[in-house]
């Protein structure tokens, strides 16, 4: 039984992964670039004693935060008139935690954090500017299998290649008086930056939830995280050591980086296979820009 649930953890545990990566890898691809955008991975903010962890935040110089939950349903997702998700495993079905209620209690925990000033937000004319918080989830792998009526939130549940087109089209709708609340870009900086630094990165307890021992296993430390900038490191339990994957670690800088980035690193022709924590990376990617608009 122990072995089942600690198999069950691991699998879950690289679905998840494989889930978040390929995700960042269509958020990097078409925004990662882009001066108007902040991005971050694995975000985790703990606030008035409730945890957001948030897969991927995608900030504009509307000032707009798209909170993204991103899941892998390799055998594909049925979602029934109640909002309920069932998954499939062996062609068995499984219930699953909605992903719709999951983010709405992110942005419930984001819209806390606000409120509270736990960041600096610029003015307009003597206006605070509010950010807007938007939710997506996005699946990456399977069919989804929508129901005929009508379900709350339904229609911010996209396939991870849907992503451009649903964030374009919706700034494609974005009237001219909410213009007037445009951000510079160092602004935008420096509301990505505070929000990172929100980031307080979970502590796994593996042993005490498998009785295997009483030693914690901790995660990243907060200011490494921070120098990270995006994913927060993973592990699992010391009985399932042997299957994870090795460790890699950021070229620049030797911070530890998990696999999805690893990976998609090795898919970028600008860092030449070697591979960066996204700090570095977004520092390559700047070097770049000013070396391409030099005469």
């Amino acid at each position: 039984m122990q072995r089942q649930q600690i198999s069950d953890q691991i699998r879950n545990l690289r679905s998840g992964d494989r889930g978040e990566a390929e995700a960042a890898y269509e958020i990097d691809l078409h925004f990662g670039r882009s001066p108007n955008w902040m991005i971050i991975h694995d975000l985790r903010i703990e606030h008035r004693g409730f945890v957001a962890q948030i897969d991927h935040l995608m900030i504009n110089r509307l000032l707009e935060f798209w909170v993204l939950e991103s899941k892998r349903f390799a055998n594909g997702v049925k979602i029934n008139e109640h909002g309920e998700f069932t998954t499939f495993y062996d062609r068995v079905p499984r219930g699953a935690a909605s992903p719709i209620e999951q983010n709405r209690r992110h942005i419930k925990v984001l819209e806390t954090v606000i409120a509270d000033g736990m960041i600096r937000l610029p003015s307009r004319i003597g206006f605070t500017v509010q950010p807007k918080l938007k939710s997506l989830v996005l699946i990456s792998q399977g069919a989804i299998n929508r129901p005929r009526t009508h379900v709350p939130g339904i229609e911010t549940v996209i396939k991870n290649d849907q992503l451009s087109t649903t964030v374009n089209r919706a700034l494609d709708k974005v009237g001219v008086l909410a213009l007037t609340s445009l951000v510079g870009q160092a602004t935008l900086e420096g509301v990505g930056h505070q929000m990172l630094a929100l980031h307080r990165p979970i502590t796994r307890r593996w042993a005490a939830q498998f009785r295997l021992s009483d030693t914690p296993i901790p995660a990243a430390e907060p200011q490494e995280a921070a120098a990270n900038s995006t994913l927060a490191r993973r592990r699992i339990g010391p009985a399932a050591a042997s299957q994870a994957a090795p460790e890699r670690h950021c070229t620049n800088c030797a911070v530890p980086v998990s696999q999805g980035v690893a990976r998609y690193c090795t898919t970028q022709p600008l860092f030449g296979g070697a591979i960066f924590c996204m700090s570095c990376q977004s520092n390559a990617l700047r070097q770049a820009k000013l070396e391409a608009a030099r005469p």
